[in-house]
């Protein structure tokens, strides 16, 4: 099947602005998805062959693997039973009024295996979900891996890729994943005079009038500018990759004495 390789006939949005190299790689994006994420939708094969979806929680192992505590009177353990082949949709949850196919999401495919020995993964998923201590034990409740074999990330309109899954396994969780969204909220509640800065110093969208923060991660920051020719996304990168959280505010102060030093240094 020929499929298109562009929305809306071809028409192509503006460049991002910036440093867009700087982004993480999909299957970096991909294996944050999987850590910040609790719930999933498992779809399992049913005895007549057809998709069966099920809302399930999870925890992933260190090789972004996820693990389900899953009943034999499930629907979808019956399911897994008889043909072990499954696939996992995981999702970002969506702010009200934001359009849910523009977000991140991932698709992992591959076969569902009960775990005779869980060991560490068993307190690993009771961590994430500890009410469900209270079940863990019952005998008709299990463990269960997803063993992947095919990785599918899309990252909203136009950016999607399967990612080898080796590279999915072996790419690691950005470290400032779990502050990333109130960094977010404080850099646009507080310093949208230096959002500003951002992209019009170290994005060249000098006639840039507005900017808000829209991601953060490990090697930089994602900032939507209004200009006098419509909005453009812009990518300003850290001066160095962080490598923890404590790290993230002394690295934005630097960016900003960097944006002030080159937008005087313009002026003159």
């Amino acid at each position: 099947m020929n499929r298109p390789t562009t929305h809306g006939g071809g028409e192509a949005a503006p460049p991002i602005a910036g440093d867009p190299s700087t982004f993480p790689s999909d299957a970096e994006l991909a294996r944050t998805l999987v850590a910040g994420t609790t719930r999933a939708t498992l779809s399992t094969i049913t005895e007549d062959g057809f998709p069966y979806g099920s809302a399930v929680s999870y925890a992933a192992g260190d090789d972004g693997l996820p693990v389900v505590l899953i009943s034999e009177m499930a629907e979808h353990t019956v399911n897994a039973r008889g043909n072990e082949r499954a696939s996992m949709l995981i999702s970002v949850d969506v702010a009200d009024g934001d359009d849910p196919l523009g977000q991140s999401r991932l698709t992992l495919v591959g076969n569902l295996r009960e775990l005779d020995e869980p060991g560490e993964l068993r307190g690993r998923y009771l961590e994430v979900h500890p009410y469900a201590s209270y079940y863990a034990d019952f005998t008709d409740f299990g463990f269960w891996r997803l063993e992947i074999e095919r990785c599918r990330f899309v990252g909203g309109f136009g950016h999607m890729s399967w990612v080898p899954t080796d590279v999915y396994k072996t790419a690691k969780v950005d470290p400032i994943y779990e502050s990333a969204a109130s960094i977010i909220e404080h850099m646009n509640d507080d310093h949208s005079d230096a959002n500003l800065l951002y992209v019009r110093a170290l994005a060249d969208l000098p006639d840039a009038t507005d900017a808000n923060m829209v991601g953060v991660d490990c090697y930089g920051v994602t900032l939507k500018a209004d200009t006098p020719a419509g909005p453009r996304m812009a990518r300003v990168p850290f001066i160095e990759p962080l490598t923890s959280d404590e790290q993230a505010r002394p690295e934005i102060i630097k960016l900003l004495e960097k944006a002030r030093e080159k937008f005087e240094n313009k002026k003159q």
